[in-house]
């Protein structure tokens, strides 16, 4: 039987493969601090596939009363799989390799 852990880490790494990015919020607080209908927008994105060191990406989220403000995040993707990223999921890399 596989623990919590386990199922996360699984769960995780197919996500990955499919070229998603999960974030987490650097402070845990800042997750209350996203309401329903706020905007969201991911900001240094670029930076990070493009493999810039200490590439940071940060969530920017526009209230719906206007008030901006930016959180910052953090992954646990590996440089392998932020190329699965770039390129839309694993497979799609692997592609690109084999051309």
């Amino acid at each position: 039987m596989l623990s919590v852990e386990q199922v996360r880490i699984v769960g995780l790494t197919a996500i990955q493969k499919q070229g998603i990015l999960p974030l987490w919020f650097a402070d845990k607080a800042d997750y209350s601090r996203i309401g329903s209908g706020d905007m969201v927008e991911t900001i240094g994105l670029a930076d990070l596939i493009q493999g810039r060191e200490n590439a940071a990406v940060k969530v920017k989220v526009t209230k719906r009363s206007g008030e901006v403000f930016e959180i910052p995040t953090k992954h646990t993707m590996s440089e392998d799989q932020l190329k699965w990223f770039s390129a839309g999921s694993a497979l799609n890399f692997i592609r690109s390799q084999m051309s």
